[in-house]
């Protein structure tokens, strides 16, 4: 098996354990502490919170749903005082939705309570198990971030090589 194969089945493998731990973990700790909120509205709060001020587009883009249920969603998390919508300055069609006070102190609730999560499920490993964890995230953060660098490049020469094509 070729190293590319291998390292997209292993991204595979990693994305499909993440959204296990996710579902069973994260989900149960969000309704023992009474948080109305559910993964998708946690992780939108986290986007947002990355990315400065976003455009709704762009939110239900990285939610991977439909605009019309990223606006369901935005509207329940303004409703909860977590989010904020205002014209984008460069382009008054646009808006652009960023945190309120509130929602930081959400977003860093939430990494609280997944690092309190995280310790206790590593509790049992080595340090130098952890340590080779962290260094394997360093470098898988490296790696995706030279893939995503990448992809606008190699996009635009598949389009221009189908245009070739037709011609």
């Amino acid at each position: 098996m070729d190293k590319t194969k291998q390292i997209i089945e292993l991204r595979l493998e990693i994305d499909y354990l993440k959204r296990k731990i996710e579902s069973n973990i994260v989900g149960q700790f969000v309704e023992k502490d009474d948080i109305c909120l559910n993964k998708t509205a946690n992780k939108a709060i986290h986007f947002i919170k990355r990315e400065g001020e976003v455009m709704p587009s762009n939110l239900a883009k990285y939610l991977e749903i439909k605009k019309s249920s990223a606006t369901s969603l935005i509207d329940s998390l303004e409703t909860e005082g977590l989010v904020y919508r205002k014209d984008d300055p460069s382009d008054r069609r646009k808006t652009l939705l960023g945190l309120t006070e509130n929602g930081l102190e959400r977003s860093k609730y939430m990494i609280d309570k997944m690092c309190s999560v995280a310790s206790e499920c590593m509790s049992d490993l080595s340090d130098e198990d952890i340590d080779e964890a962290l260094n394997a995230l360093k470098i898988l953060v490296k790696f995706h971030t030279h893939m995503h660098s990448n992809t606008p490049l190699f996009l635009e020469k598949m389009a221009q090589e189908k245009c070739s094509d037709n011609s």
